[in-house]
Protein backbone atom coordinates (compact mmCIF):
# COMPACT_ATOMS: atom_id res chain seq x y z
CA UNK A 1 0.00 0.00 0.00
CA UNK A 2 3.18 2.40 0.65
CA UNK A 3 4.12 1.93 -2.85
CA UNK A 4 1.08 2.50 -4.49
CA UNK A 5 0.50 5.85 -2.10
CA UNK A 6 4.28 6.87 -3.13
CA UNK A 7 3.68 5.59 -6.72
CA UNK A 8 0.92 7.63 -7.47
CA UNK A 9 2.80 10.80 -5.61
CA UNK A 10 5.11 10.03 -8.03
CA UNK A 11 4.04 9.87 -11.56
CA UNK A 12 4.30 13.56 -12.09
CA UNK A 13 7.93 13.41 -10.76
CA UNK A 14 8.73 10.55 -12.83
CA UNK A 15 7.66 12.26 -15.84
CA UNK A 16 10.09 14.94 -15.50
CA UNK A 17 13.14 13.56 -13.87
CA UNK A 18 15.55 11.11 -14.99
CA UNK A 19 15.12 7.34 -13.70
CA UNK A 20 17.26 4.79 -12.24
CA UNK A 21 18.11 3.57 -15.77
CA UNK A 22 19.15 7.54 -16.42
CA UNK A 23 21.62 7.82 -13.65
CA UNK A 24 22.86 6.47 -15.57
CA UNK A 25 24.72 8.85 -17.93
CA UNK A 26 27.75 7.42 -18.79
CA UNK A 27 30.67 9.11 -16.50
CA UNK A 28 33.38 7.65 -18.40
CA UNK A 29 32.04 9.97 -21.07
CA UNK A 30 31.86 12.66 -18.75
CA UNK A 31 36.04 12.13 -18.05
CA UNK A 32 39.47 12.09 -19.55
CA UNK A 33 42.21 10.54 -17.91
CA UNK A 34 42.96 14.13 -16.23
CA UNK A 35 39.24 14.68 -15.08
CA UNK A 36 38.17 17.22 -16.97
CA UNK A 37 34.21 17.05 -17.60
CA UNK A 38 33.06 17.38 -21.27
CA UNK A 39 29.63 18.01 -20.57
CA UNK A 40 27.85 20.04 -22.92
CA UNK A 41 26.23 23.60 -21.39
CA UNK A 42 22.82 23.32 -20.24
CA UNK A 43 20.42 25.68 -18.81
CA UNK A 44 19.72 26.59 -15.41
CA UNK A 45 15.97 24.94 -15.73
CA UNK A 46 17.03 21.80 -16.94
CA UNK A 47 16.97 18.51 -15.33
CA UNK A 48 18.47 16.63 -18.13
CA UNK A 49 21.91 16.17 -16.69
CA UNK A 50 21.09 15.62 -13.23
CA UNK A 51 22.51 12.02 -12.05
CA UNK A 52 19.77 10.81 -10.24
CA UNK A 53 21.89 8.49 -7.93
CA UNK A 54 23.25 11.65 -6.68
CA UNK A 55 20.30 13.16 -5.62
CA UNK A 56 19.06 9.68 -3.97
CA UNK A 57 22.28 9.57 -1.86
CA UNK A 58 21.85 13.01 -1.08
CA UNK A 59 18.24 12.56 0.12
CA UNK A 60 19.60 9.37 1.99
CA UNK A 61 22.57 11.70 3.86
CA UNK A 62 19.97 14.02 4.51
CA UNK A 63 17.62 11.98 6.05
CA UNK A 64 20.20 9.88 7.93
CA UNK A 65 21.65 13.12 9.76
CA UNK A 66 18.79 13.60 11.59
CA UNK A 67 19.52 10.21 13.54
CA UNK A 68 22.05 11.72 14.95
CA UNK A 69 21.00 15.14 15.08
CA UNK A 70 18.40 14.55 17.43
CA UNK A 71 20.35 13.75 20.14
CA UNK A 72 20.99 17.10 20.62
CA UNK A 73 18.30 18.48 18.97
CA UNK A 74 15.98 16.67 21.57
CA UNK A 75 17.93 16.76 24.67
CA UNK A 76 19.86 13.03 24.80
CA UNK A 77 22.42 14.60 26.73
CA UNK A 78 26.25 13.12 26.98
CA UNK A 79 25.50 12.00 30.77
CA UNK A 80 22.84 9.92 29.49
CA UNK A 81 25.11 8.69 26.67
CA UNK A 82 27.58 7.60 29.08
CA UNK A 83 25.33 6.11 31.55
CA UNK A 84 23.96 3.74 29.13
CA UNK A 85 27.87 3.01 27.49
CA UNK A 86 28.46 1.85 31.57
CA UNK A 87 25.33 -0.05 31.59
CA UNK A 88 26.70 -2.62 28.76
CA UNK A 89 23.26 -4.13 28.60
CA UNK A 90 19.24 -3.52 28.47
CA UNK A 91 17.50 -2.31 25.49
CA UNK A 92 18.29 1.22 25.92
CA UNK A 93 22.28 0.12 25.72
CA UNK A 94 21.78 -2.21 22.49
CA UNK A 95 19.70 0.75 20.82
CA UNK A 96 22.34 3.26 21.46
CA UNK A 97 24.81 0.92 20.30
CA UNK A 98 23.50 0.08 17.05
CA UNK A 99 22.32 3.75 16.12
CA UNK A 100 25.76 4.49 17.44
CA UNK A 101 27.89 2.22 15.18
CA UNK A 102 25.86 2.52 12.16
CA UNK A 103 25.51 6.21 11.57
CA UNK A 104 27.19 7.89 13.78
CA UNK A 105 29.74 10.21 11.83
CA UNK A 106 28.49 8.01 8.59
CA UNK A 107 25.31 9.64 7.83
CA UNK A 108 27.11 13.05 7.54
CA UNK A 109 30.10 11.99 5.74
CA UNK A 110 28.08 10.17 3.01
CA UNK A 111 26.82 14.36 2.41
CA UNK A 112 30.41 15.64 2.30
CA UNK A 113 30.83 12.98 -0.18
CA UNK A 114 27.38 14.22 -2.49
CA UNK A 115 29.03 17.56 -1.99
CA UNK A 116 32.07 17.07 -2.88
CA UNK A 117 30.82 15.60 -6.33
CA UNK A 118 28.77 18.19 -6.75
CA UNK A 119 31.37 20.88 -6.35
CA UNK A 120 32.71 19.01 -9.42
CA UNK A 121 29.78 18.87 -11.59
CA UNK A 122 28.72 22.41 -10.96
CA UNK A 123 32.05 23.54 -11.92
CA UNK A 124 33.04 21.78 -15.00
CA UNK A 125 30.35 22.81 -16.78
CA UNK A 126 31.06 24.66 -19.72
CA UNK A 127 28.79 27.52 -18.66
CA UNK A 128 25.98 28.70 -15.98
CA UNK A 129 23.44 30.56 -17.98
CA UNK A 130 25.88 31.46 -20.31
CA UNK A 131 28.13 33.27 -17.72
CA UNK A 132 31.50 33.62 -18.63
CA UNK A 133 32.74 33.49 -15.24
CA UNK A 134 31.66 29.95 -13.50
CA UNK A 135 34.26 29.99 -10.94
CA UNK A 136 33.20 33.63 -9.83
CA UNK A 137 29.80 32.19 -9.67
CA UNK A 138 30.67 29.20 -7.72
CA UNK A 139 32.69 31.49 -4.95
CA UNK A 140 29.53 33.64 -4.86
CA UNK A 141 27.19 30.36 -4.20
CA UNK A 142 29.68 29.41 -1.42
CA UNK A 143 29.60 32.31 0.69
CA UNK A 144 25.68 32.45 0.48
CA UNK A 145 25.48 29.09 1.55
CA UNK A 146 28.28 30.37 4.89
CA UNK A 147 25.41 32.85 4.87
CA UNK A 148 22.52 30.65 5.68
CA UNK A 149 24.56 28.40 8.01
CA UNK A 150 25.27 31.58 10.05
CA UNK A 151 21.36 31.91 10.09
CA UNK A 152 20.68 28.12 10.41
CA UNK A 153 23.21 28.95 13.71
CA UNK A 154 22.78 32.15 15.40
CA UNK A 155 19.12 32.91 14.66
CA UNK A 156 17.32 29.48 14.23
CA UNK A 157 19.53 28.41 16.98
CA UNK A 158 21.43 25.15 15.90
CA UNK A 159 24.67 24.56 17.35
CA UNK A 160 25.07 21.55 15.22
CA UNK A 161 24.57 23.49 11.63
CA UNK A 162 26.77 22.42 8.65
CA UNK A 163 26.30 24.77 6.16
CA UNK A 164 28.55 27.52 7.12
CA UNK A 165 31.55 24.75 7.33
CA UNK A 166 30.45 23.10 3.99
CA UNK A 167 30.50 26.77 2.19
CA UNK A 168 34.28 27.13 4.03
CA UNK A 169 35.09 23.59 2.64
CA UNK A 170 33.56 24.84 -0.97
CA UNK A 171 35.90 27.70 -1.64
CA UNK A 172 38.94 25.91 0.05
CA UNK A 173 38.63 22.93 -2.24
CA UNK A 174 38.32 24.83 -5.35
CA UNK A 175 41.46 24.66 -6.41
CA UNK A 176 40.96 21.08 -6.83
CA UNK A 177 38.97 20.42 -8.91
CA UNK A 178 41.62 20.76 -11.59
CA UNK A 179 43.45 17.92 -10.17
CA UNK A 180 43.00 14.47 -11.81
CA UNK A 181 40.66 11.80 -10.16
CA UNK A 182 44.00 9.63 -9.09
CA UNK A 183 45.12 13.25 -7.51
CA UNK A 184 41.96 13.61 -5.22
CA UNK A 185 42.11 9.98 -4.44
CA UNK A 186 45.42 10.31 -3.21
CA UNK A 187 44.23 13.75 -1.74
CA UNK A 188 41.37 12.18 -0.23
CA UNK A 189 43.88 9.03 1.19
CA UNK A 190 46.30 11.65 3.17
CA UNK A 191 43.44 14.10 4.44
CA UNK A 192 42.05 10.55 6.21
CA UNK A 193 45.58 9.96 7.39
CA UNK A 194 46.14 13.53 8.74
CA UNK A 195 42.59 13.33 10.44
CA UNK A 196 43.63 10.14 11.97
CA UNK A 197 46.68 11.95 13.23
CA UNK A 198 44.55 14.01 14.51
CA UNK A 199 42.52 11.70 16.75
CA UNK A 200 46.17 10.61 18.20
CA UNK A 201 47.48 14.01 18.74
CA UNK A 202 44.78 14.87 21.22
CA UNK A 203 45.28 11.60 22.59
CA UNK A 204 49.03 12.35 23.16
CA UNK A 205 47.63 15.50 24.70
CA UNK A 206 45.46 13.41 27.44
CA UNK A 207 48.43 11.78 28.25
CA UNK A 208 50.72 15.05 29.03
CA UNK A 209 47.76 16.50 31.03
CA UNK A 210 47.97 13.18 32.63
CA UNK A 211 51.75 13.10 33.63
CA UNK A 212 51.69 16.22 34.62
CA UNK A 213 48.73 15.73 36.83
CA UNK A 214 50.74 12.42 38.49
CA UNK A 215 53.74 15.10 39.15
CA UNK A 216 51.46 17.19 41.21
CA UNK A 217 50.38 14.09 43.12
CA UNK A 218 54.12 13.51 43.98
CA UNK A 219 54.49 16.73 45.15
CA UNK A 220 51.21 17.51 47.01
CA UNK A 221 52.40 13.66 48.60
CA UNK A 222 55.36 15.21 49.59
CA UNK A 223 54.05 17.81 51.22
CA UNK A 224 51.95 15.99 53.44
CA UNK A 225 54.72 13.22 54.11
CA UNK A 226 56.66 16.47 55.24
CA UNK A 227 53.85 18.40 57.33
CA UNK A 228 53.49 14.91 59.20
CA UNK A 229 57.05 14.59 59.71
CA UNK A 230 57.60 18.19 60.96
CA UNK A 231 54.02 18.11 63.43
CA UNK A 232 55.73 14.51 65.00
CA UNK A 233 59.28 16.24 65.03
CA UNK A 234 57.64 19.51 66.78
CA UNK A 235 55.57 17.77 69.23
CA UNK A 236 58.44 15.16 70.23
CA UNK A 237 60.39 18.46 71.05
CA UNK A 238 57.73 19.07 73.43
CA UNK A 239 57.17 22.69 71.67
CA UNK A 240 54.14 24.86 73.48
CA UNK A 241 50.67 24.87 71.16
CA UNK A 242 51.15 28.25 70.52
CA UNK A 243 54.55 28.04 69.22
CA UNK A 244 53.47 24.45 67.60
CA UNK A 245 50.34 26.22 65.43
CA UNK A 246 52.77 29.20 64.00
CA UNK A 247 55.21 26.50 62.81
CA UNK A 248 52.12 24.56 61.04
CA UNK A 249 50.87 28.19 59.58
CA UNK A 250 54.55 28.67 58.41
CA UNK A 251 54.73 25.01 56.78
CA UNK A 252 51.15 25.48 55.26
CA UNK A 253 51.99 28.89 53.47
CA UNK A 254 55.06 26.71 52.00
CA UNK A 255 53.32 23.77 51.37
CA UNK A 256 50.82 24.58 48.59
CA UNK A 257 50.77 24.44 44.97
CA UNK A 258 52.03 27.22 42.69
CA UNK A 259 49.42 28.12 40.05
CA UNK A 260 50.76 26.25 37.26
CA UNK A 261 50.75 23.07 39.46
CA UNK A 262 47.05 24.39 40.05
CA UNK A 263 46.20 23.99 36.22
CA UNK A 264 47.86 21.04 35.50
CA UNK A 265 45.85 19.39 38.01
CA UNK A 266 42.52 21.34 37.47
CA UNK A 267 42.78 20.08 33.54
CA UNK A 268 43.21 16.48 34.35
CA UNK A 269 40.21 16.69 36.98
CA UNK A 270 37.90 18.65 34.87
CA UNK A 271 38.98 16.21 31.99
CA UNK A 272 37.56 13.13 34.16
CA UNK A 273 34.79 15.06 35.15
CA UNK A 274 33.53 15.38 32.04
CA UNK A 275 34.07 11.63 31.33
CA UNK A 276 32.19 9.97 34.70
CA UNK A 277 28.37 9.68 35.00
CA UNK A 278 26.62 12.37 36.44
CA UNK A 279 23.66 10.43 38.73
CA UNK A 280 22.26 13.50 40.51
CA UNK A 281 22.21 14.59 36.81
CA UNK A 282 22.43 18.24 38.11
CA UNK A 283 24.04 19.53 34.97
CA UNK A 284 21.63 17.98 33.03
CA UNK A 285 18.85 19.26 34.96
CA UNK A 286 20.10 22.92 34.42
CA UNK A 287 20.66 22.23 30.52
CA UNK A 288 16.91 22.04 30.35
CA UNK A 289 15.52 24.28 32.32
CA UNK A 290 17.94 26.50 29.37
CA UNK A 291 16.58 25.13 26.77
CA UNK A 292 12.77 25.13 27.62
CA UNK A 293 13.63 28.82 27.93
CA UNK A 294 12.46 31.79 25.95
CA UNK A 295 14.48 32.60 22.76
CA UNK A 296 16.61 35.31 24.17
CA UNK A 297 17.76 32.76 26.73
CA UNK A 298 17.92 29.70 24.56
CA UNK A 299 20.38 31.89 22.40
CA UNK A 300 22.60 32.73 25.56
CA UNK A 301 22.84 29.37 26.23
CA UNK A 302 24.11 27.86 22.57
CA UNK A 303 25.73 31.04 21.53
CA UNK A 304 29.41 29.72 22.86
CA UNK A 305 28.61 25.96 21.56
CA UNK A 306 27.72 27.77 17.72
CA UNK A 307 30.99 29.61 17.91
CA UNK A 308 32.74 26.88 18.74
CA UNK A 309 31.41 24.51 16.03
CA UNK A 310 31.86 27.44 13.18
CA UNK A 311 35.37 28.10 14.28
CA UNK A 312 37.59 26.22 16.68
CA UNK A 313 36.40 22.80 15.48
CA UNK A 314 35.91 23.54 12.46
CA UNK A 315 39.72 24.98 12.35
CA UNK A 316 41.37 21.91 14.00
CA UNK A 317 38.69 19.04 13.05
CA UNK A 318 36.49 20.07 10.48
CA UNK A 319 39.18 20.48 7.91
CA UNK A 320 39.96 16.92 7.44
CA UNK A 321 36.86 15.84 8.76
CA UNK A 322 34.97 16.98 5.65
CA UNK A 323 37.87 17.57 3.50
CA UNK A 324 38.56 13.97 3.09
CA UNK A 325 35.06 12.67 2.15
CA UNK A 326 34.59 15.74 -0.56
CA UNK A 327 37.64 15.01 -1.97
CA UNK A 328 37.11 11.73 -2.39
CA UNK A 329 33.25 12.03 -3.85
CA UNK A 330 35.00 14.60 -6.18
CA UNK A 331 37.60 11.47 -7.13
CA UNK A 332 34.44 9.27 -7.30
CA UNK A 333 32.36 11.44 -9.91
CA UNK A 334 35.96 11.24 -11.86
CA UNK A 335 35.95 7.17 -11.89
CA UNK A 336 32.48 7.24 -12.84
CA UNK A 337 31.23 6.08 -9.59
CA UNK A 338 27.84 7.50 -9.42
CA UNK A 339 26.82 6.73 -13.15
CA UNK A 340 27.29 3.12 -15.31
CA UNK A 341 30.88 2.02 -15.36
CA UNK A 342 30.40 -0.13 -12.37
CA UNK A 343 28.67 -3.98 -12.53
CA UNK A 344 26.51 -4.30 -9.70
CA UNK A 345 28.62 -7.47 -8.57
CA UNK A 346 30.90 -4.60 -8.05
CA UNK A 347 29.09 -2.48 -6.25
CA UNK A 348 27.82 -5.45 -4.27
CA UNK A 349 31.57 -6.37 -3.36
CA UNK A 350 32.45 -2.74 -2.76
CA UNK A 351 28.78 -2.72 0.05
CA UNK A 352 29.97 -5.63 1.80
CA UNK A 353 33.44 -4.79 1.94
CA UNK A 354 33.26 -0.94 3.25
CA UNK A 355 29.93 -1.91 5.44
CA UNK A 356 31.78 -5.08 7.03
CA UNK A 357 35.55 -3.23 7.68
CA UNK A 358 33.22 -0.46 9.16
CA UNK A 359 31.74 -1.82 11.50
CA UNK A 360 34.51 -4.14 12.81
CA UNK A 361 36.42 -0.75 13.52
CA UNK A 362 33.18 0.82 14.65
CA UNK A 363 32.43 -1.93 17.16
CA UNK A 364 35.80 -2.01 18.28
CA UNK A 365 35.92 1.76 18.74
CA UNK A 366 32.73 1.43 20.73
CA UNK A 367 34.48 -1.71 23.07
CA UNK A 368 37.11 0.97 24.00
CA UNK A 369 35.18 3.88 24.36
CA UNK A 370 33.35 1.77 26.86
CA UNK A 371 36.95 0.83 28.92
CA UNK A 372 37.90 5.01 28.53
CA UNK A 373 34.69 5.56 30.59
CA UNK A 374 35.20 3.24 32.89
CA UNK A 375 38.57 4.95 33.74
CA UNK A 376 40.66 6.80 31.59
CA UNK A 377 43.61 7.15 33.43
CA UNK A 378 43.75 2.98 33.13
CA UNK A 379 42.67 2.93 29.81
CA UNK A 380 45.84 5.89 29.11
CA UNK A 381 48.36 3.25 31.15
CA UNK A 382 47.28 0.21 28.94
CA UNK A 383 46.42 1.60 25.36
CA UNK A 384 48.75 2.74 23.15
CA UNK A 385 46.27 4.71 20.68
CA UNK A 386 42.39 6.20 21.85
CA UNK A 387 39.05 4.66 20.86
CA UNK A 388 38.62 7.12 17.90
CA UNK A 389 42.08 6.68 16.36
CA UNK A 390 40.44 5.31 13.05
CA UNK A 391 36.90 6.77 13.29
CA UNK A 392 38.00 8.55 10.20
CA UNK A 393 38.82 5.65 8.26
CA UNK A 394 35.74 3.94 10.06
CA UNK A 395 33.26 6.55 8.70
CA UNK A 396 35.05 6.71 4.89
CA UNK A 397 34.17 2.90 4.33
CA UNK A 398 30.88 2.83 5.90
CA UNK A 399 29.72 5.82 3.93
CA UNK A 400 31.22 4.41 0.68
CA UNK A 401 29.61 1.32 1.69
CA UNK A 402 26.50 2.38 2.05
CA UNK A 403 26.32 4.51 -1.29
CA UNK A 404 27.59 1.07 -2.85
CA UNK A 405 24.42 -0.42 -1.51
CA UNK A 406 22.25 2.32 -2.99
CA UNK A 407 24.00 2.19 -6.17
CA UNK A 408 23.41 -1.48 -6.25
CA UNK A 409 19.92 -1.46 -5.25
CA UNK A 410 19.21 1.34 -7.99
CA UNK A 411 21.00 -0.70 -10.57
CA UNK A 412 18.88 -3.77 -10.07
CA UNK A 413 15.69 -1.77 -10.42
CA UNK A 414 13.94 -2.77 -7.58
CA UNK A 415 11.79 -0.09 -5.05
CA UNK A 416 11.91 2.61 -8.17
CA UNK A 417 8.99 4.72 -6.19
CA UNK A 418 11.13 4.94 -3.00
CA UNK A 419 14.67 5.72 -5.09
CA UNK A 420 12.15 8.45 -6.71
CA UNK A 421 11.02 9.87 -3.37
CA UNK A 422 14.55 9.69 -2.18
CA UNK A 423 15.32 11.45 -5.03
CA UNK A 424 13.55 14.37 -4.39
CA UNK A 425 13.99 14.70 -0.93
CA UNK A 426 17.99 15.02 -2.50
CA UNK A 427 17.02 17.69 -4.84
CA UNK A 428 15.54 19.95 -1.79
CA UNK A 429 18.04 19.04 0.14
CA UNK A 430 19.00 22.44 1.49
CA UNK A 431 14.99 23.38 1.76
CA UNK A 432 14.83 19.92 3.64
CA UNK A 433 17.94 20.54 6.26
CA UNK A 434 16.64 24.06 7.17
CA UNK A 435 13.18 22.63 7.39
CA UNK A 436 14.81 20.35 9.91
CA UNK A 437 16.10 23.00 12.02
CA UNK A 438 13.06 24.66 11.98
CA UNK A 439 10.61 21.61 12.76
CA UNK A 440 12.74 20.49 15.79
CA UNK A 441 13.92 23.50 17.03
CA UNK A 442 10.17 24.70 17.24
CA UNK A 443 9.29 21.61 18.88
CA UNK A 444 11.80 21.41 21.68
CA UNK A 445 13.22 24.34 22.86
CA UNK A 446 10.94 26.63 25.15
CA UNK A 447 9.79 29.19 22.99
CA UNK A 448 8.26 26.50 20.86
CA UNK A 449 6.49 22.90 22.61
CA UNK A 450 9.16 22.76 25.09
CA UNK A 451 9.82 19.25 25.03
CA UNK A 452 13.58 19.29 25.26
CA UNK A 453 15.01 16.32 27.40
CA UNK A 454 11.33 15.28 27.43
CA UNK A 455 11.34 12.26 25.33
CA UNK A 456 13.38 8.78 25.62
CA UNK A 457 15.52 7.73 23.32
CA UNK A 458 13.36 5.44 21.45
CA UNK A 459 10.63 8.64 21.22
CA UNK A 460 12.99 10.61 19.38
CA UNK A 461 13.55 7.98 16.74
CA UNK A 462 9.76 7.76 16.08
CA UNK A 463 9.56 11.55 15.46
CA UNK A 464 12.63 11.33 13.15
CA UNK A 465 10.48 8.69 11.28
CA UNK A 466 7.78 11.06 11.36
CA UNK A 467 9.92 14.03 10.15
CA UNK A 468 10.89 11.98 7.41
CA UNK A 469 7.73 11.19 6.43
CA UNK A 470 6.62 14.48 6.09
CA UNK A 471 9.75 15.75 4.41
CA UNK A 472 9.28 12.74 1.76
CA UNK A 473 5.50 13.60 0.68
CA UNK A 474 6.03 17.41 1.02
CA UNK A 475 9.17 17.59 -1.29
CA UNK A 476 7.45 14.87 -3.98
CA UNK A 477 4.42 17.48 -3.80
CA UNK A 478 6.56 20.45 -4.48
CA UNK A 479 8.70 19.20 -7.17
CA UNK A 480 5.23 18.36 -9.25
CA UNK A 481 4.59 22.25 -9.13
CA UNK A 482 8.17 23.50 -9.29
CA UNK A 483 11.44 22.73 -10.43
CA UNK A 484 13.61 24.07 -7.67
CA UNK A 485 12.74 23.96 -3.78
CA UNK A 486 11.82 27.10 -1.97
CA UNK A 487 15.37 27.79 -0.63
CA UNK A 488 17.42 26.39 -3.55
CA UNK A 489 15.49 28.73 -6.13
CA UNK A 490 16.22 31.62 -3.43
CA UNK A 491 19.91 30.35 -3.23
CA UNK A 492 19.89 30.79 -7.02
CA UNK A 493 18.58 34.12 -7.05
CA UNK A 494 20.77 35.39 -4.64
CA UNK A 495 24.25 33.79 -6.57
CA UNK A 496 23.15 34.95 -10.24
CA UNK A 497 21.51 38.21 -9.16
CA UNK A 498 18.53 37.51 -10.67
CA UNK A 499 15.12 36.10 -10.38
CA UNK A 500 14.25 33.09 -12.14
CA UNK A 501 10.70 32.02 -12.69
CA UNK A 502 10.14 28.64 -10.71
CA UNK A 503 6.54 27.05 -11.37
CA UNK A 504 6.97 24.15 -14.39
CA UNK A 505 5.23 25.30 -17.44
CA UNK A 506 1.50 23.12 -17.71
Amino acid sequence: MTGSLFQGLLYTFNDSSPKPTKTAISMSNFFSGTGTLSATPVSYDSNAQRIFSVDVLRGVALLGILIISIWEFGGFSMNEQTGLQLSGKGFHYNLFASISILFEGKMRALFSLIFGAGIMLFLTRPNQLSLANTHELYIRRQMWLMAFGLVNAFVLLWPGDILFQYGVMGILLFPFFRMSRKGLLIAAIIATLFYSGKMYWNYADDKKTLSKYKAVMLIEDKFKKDSTARHNKDSMAGMPKDSLRIRDSIGKKTDTLNKIQQQDKRAWEGMVKNLKYDSTKAGVKEENKAMRSGYGKVWDHVLRRSQTKESVWLYKIGVWDIGSLMLLGMALLGYGFFGSNYSKTKYLLFALIGIAAGFLLAWGRFEMNHHKLMDYEKYIGKNFIPPNQFFPVERLLMAVGYASLIMWFIRINILQWLWGALGAVGRMAFTNYLMQTVICTLFFYGYGFGYFGRLSQKELYFLVAEIWLVQTVFSVLWLRFYEYGPVEWLWRWLSYGKRFPNKKKT
